[in-house]
């Protein structure tokens, strides 16, 4: 998909919501995830339309060879905190659907709960689907917004 071309063409979209996955996180820094969600974020407010981003769940317990990186676990909650706090704050985005967050295992967040992974550690099973669900935060500007 080309966003530059895309984001303009979608005239019944009101918002988008940017959910970066696991595959890829291993291969690029937080900087660079950083700057791509603002670039993409960019783009949508320069067509009109809210973003909404959903931060990185949990693989830690990933079963598939070469998923998991240490310096991939270093930029996934490095970007998972700028989501939450200079993403939203700075206007980046108008809410955070925190995966990560509702997810993660409390005793070892780069983990997905016991009770919520499918058994490959990578991928929720139903209950992990529908805990994803209700995580939402919003900002003021979302509600500002028409």
């Amino acid at each position: 998909m080309n966003w530059a071309v895309d984001f303009p063409n979608r005239r019944l979209a009101r918002g988008w919501v940017v959910n970066q996955g696991i595959s890829e996180n291993r291969l690029m820094t937080a900087a660079d995830l950083g700057a791509g969600f603002t670039a993409l974020a960019g783009l949508a407010h320069g067509s009109g339309l809210r973003i909404v981003a959903a931060t990185i769940g949990p693989y830690a317990g990933a079963v598939y060879p070469g998923v998991v990186t240490p310096d991939g676990l270093v930029a996934r909650r490095e970007v998972n905190d700028w989501i939450r706090t200079a993403g939203v704050f700075a206007g980046v985005f108008v809410g955070v659907f925190d995966v990560a967050r509702a997810v993660g295992n409390p005793d070892d967040p780069d983990f997905i709960r016991p009770d919520l992974d499918s058994g490959d550690g990578t991928h929720l099973n139903d209950k992990g689907a529908e805990a994803m669900t209700t995580p939402w935060t919003w900002t003021t500007s979302l509600h500002n917004r028409s």
